[in-house]
Formats: structure tokens, sequence, C-alpha cells
């Protein structure tokens, strides 16, 4: 067994401490400015309020108190605590991304080399059994080599106007810009795929639909203040349906649906608003070419406007094809001049992320306990953070391509 804290236990950091403790590793601590989610760490793992802090420096204070520090703050907030814990010794599971300028994911980056500390980034797919099948085909040889791929990432338009239009991905000065926030999961699967550099990359993207100038605009501010018949954004509608979504930490049983919706009766609450009344900044919609050393080539669509929250993807290979998406649970592969291979991964895929929440904790214990290098170690993913970076410069200058 081995023991980890956490700074910022949002949904992301509660998730990972769930899983390491249904692995029997021990939570130690909590670090988070918001009091509301002490309830949940007394509550689930019976931590004191001496081993609950509001703020890094009360936290950091104490030393290394723990094996490993997960570091699952809002995307702004990831340098300072990364870099304190590297300095005090930390093992350290960092969400993505990195960090919002390449600046800071370098200095991240760099502190990790010179303490000799582990630093594990969340790029969760590629651990998940999809992903992993489909880089044990391309990796196999028996399709040749990519010549092409289409990737694309179905964000849902529920999806979307939960996290990106009324949430804390919204804004890209409280946030960060939206290729970096919910992309660099498929940037960094496109990178893993090939195992080359990429050298080129051209971007376009705008934020056109979720905005005060839309047309279908009722005007009203608030979802509570609007009778809008059939509108597929109403809040009250979404959250009590899907009240695992309500950004709350701990939501009451009974009475349930009515306590979701006096929540969402109160003006002070971002998820009430309209989501054609919000502050929200971050493209609706994108795409990204890439080129790669060699010559071959990648596509990667984001996208608001679509039913299911889905990821899919087909490789053209100089040999066959393969082609699947995760909704689906299915992997195509064929090699040219022979029938098609279809890989049903059923049950194999399950939990966050397709599995792959699961993966990267099933890693991180492996690590923990004997030692060795993660396939998602912050100089791997510095790769795809690049790549990011470089897209939204081509994007602000209306799709130049810029060389990395």
């Amino acid at each position: 067994m081995f023991t980890f804290a956490v700074v910022g236990f949002g949904a992301r950091g509660r998730k990972y401490s769930a899983l390491l403790k249904a692995r029997g590793e021990k939570l130690v601590a909590v670090c988070d400015c918001d009091p509301k989610v002490y309830e949940v760490a007394r509550r689930d793992y019976a931590l004191s309020d001496d081993a609950l802090f509001s703020d890094y420096d009360s936290f950091f204070s104490r030393g290394k108190i723990a094996d490993l520090l997960i570091v699952a703050t809002t995307d702004r907030e990831h340098l300072a605590p990364a870099l304190r814990a590297l300095e005090l010794g930390y093992d350290v599971i960092l969400e993505k991304p990195i960090a919002v300028s390449l600046e800071d994911c370098e200095k991240i980056y760099e502190k990790a080399k010179v303490t000799g500390r582990r630093v594990i980034i969340c790029h969760v797919l590629r651990y998940s059994p999809f992903f992993k099948k489909i880089k044990q085909l391309v990796d196999s040889g028996r399709y040749g080599e990519i010549e092409t791929v289409n990737h694309v990432e179905n964000v849902g338009y529920w999806h979307f106007a939960h996290s990106f239009v009324r949430g804390n991905w919204r804004n890209e000065k409280e946030s960060t810009f939206m290729l970096l926030a919910k992309c660099c999961h498929d940037l960094d699967i496109l990178a893993w795929l090939f195992d080359k550099p990429c050298e080129y990359v051209s971007s376009m993207g705008k934020l056109s639909y979720f905005k005060k100038e839309n047309p279908e605009n009722p005007k009203k501010g608030y979802c509570f203040k609007c009778d809008k018949a059939g509108c597929p954004y109403r809040a009250s509608d979404f959250y009590v349906k899907y009240p695992l979504w309500v950004k709350l930490p701990v939501v009451p049983q009974e009475n349930r649906d009515a306590f979701i919706r006096r929540w969402l009766e109160d003006e002070s609450n971002p998820y009430a608003r309209c989501v054609y009344e919000c502050d929200n900044d971050v493209v609706d919609h994108q795409v990204v070419n890439m080129q790669f050393a060699g010559g071959a080539t990648a596509h990667l669509t984001m996208t608001a406007f679509t039913k299911e929250f889905y990821r899919r993807t087909h490789l053209f290979m100089s040999q066959g094809e393969i082609y699947g998406n995760m909704l689906e649970n299915k992997i195509y592969a064929t090699r040219f001049g022979e029938d098609t291979e279809v890989f049903d991964l059923g049950d194999q895929i399950g939990g966050g992320h397709g599995g792959g929440d699961e993966g990267l904790i099933n890693d991180v214990c492996r690590l923990m306990e004997e030692g060795g290098k993660s396939v998602t170690d912050i100089d791997v993913s510095m790769v795809s953070h690049k790549i990011a970076f470089a897209a939204e410069k081509s994007r602000k200058a209306n799709g130049e391509a810029v060389r990395l």
C-alpha cells in the first residue's frame, strides 16, 4: 500500500481517489479552496479536519506527507502546486493539460528532470482498450504504414453546453483555449499512433452558435425564466434527468429533483444560465491539419454539434485501413485483398474515458510498486502540447501553417 494526497478535490480528483481507494491505497490529505468537498473527504475517506487544507501554503508547509500527489486543480492552477510538489520530492499525477502556456509546461518538465521525480499526465485515452487495440494493430505492421488519419471528437451538444458554455472551461481567460482543454487527448493519441515528429500544423475554427447574437436567443437570461418550448438546452430538463452532472459534491437523494430545480433557480449559479447568455468565448467547432515526418497527414475535427459524446477514428494505411468509434466499441481492420476483421471490445470498455481512467490508475499503482516508466510521462505528453499551441497560433492567423 502507498499513501497519496490530492490538490484539487473536484470531479477528477475525487474520481482518481475513488479508484486508488478501490485498489487499497490510502488518501491522507486533501487541499481544496471549496469547503463543500470536505464532506466527501470526511465521509468516504475518514479524513479529520487537520488533514483538510484550504490553500497551497498551509498544505505544502507540512512537507512531504504522502508518497504520491494528485494535482487536479483547474487548468490555470497547475503550475504552482506541481512545482512545489516536485521540490518536496513527490511523484505527481497531473491532470491534463500540463499547463496553459508552453512556457509553463516547460517549467514543470524541467523541474521534473532536475528533481528526478515522476510526472504522469492524465492522457487516459492511451489506457483505454479501444485505443490500445488500434495501437496494437498499427504496430503489428500488418496494414503497412499510416498514410493519413481522420479523427473526430464529437463533444455532444449537451456536454458542450455543460462544460464549455456554462461550465469551467467556457472562457479562455479563466481556463484555456478549447483545443488544449478538450482535444489534447486527441492530439496525444494521434502523436502516439504516428510515433514520429509532427512538422507542420494548420487550424481553423470559431465560436459561431453559443452567443448572444444568435437569433434563437429568447433574451431571458436564465432557463427558469424562460418558457421556450422544445429547447434542448433547458437546464432543468438536463440536470434532473442526469443528476450526476450537477456541479455539487453531494446531491441529497431525498427530494432530489426538487433540490436540483431549486439549485437551478439561483441566478448566482452559472449552470442556470441560458446558453446564449453566458460569458463563454471558446470555439464551438475547429479543424486541425497535421503533417508528420515523411509526409503522412492527419485531420482532427472537434465539434459541439452532435447528439452523442464519443470519438471515432479512421486510419488509412499503405496496405489496409482501420476504423472504429468508441460509441459502438468495435474496431474494423482490413488488409487490402482480404476480408475485414471485426474486433468487438464489448464489456472490455467501461468506466471513465472508455476504461482509460481505470487503466491509468492501474498503471500508476504498478509504477509505485515496481518502478519503471509510464506511457504518459511528461516528456511524452510535451509532444501533443506543442502541437496544440501551434494549432491555436495557426487558428488565430486564419489557418496559416505553423512549422514545429
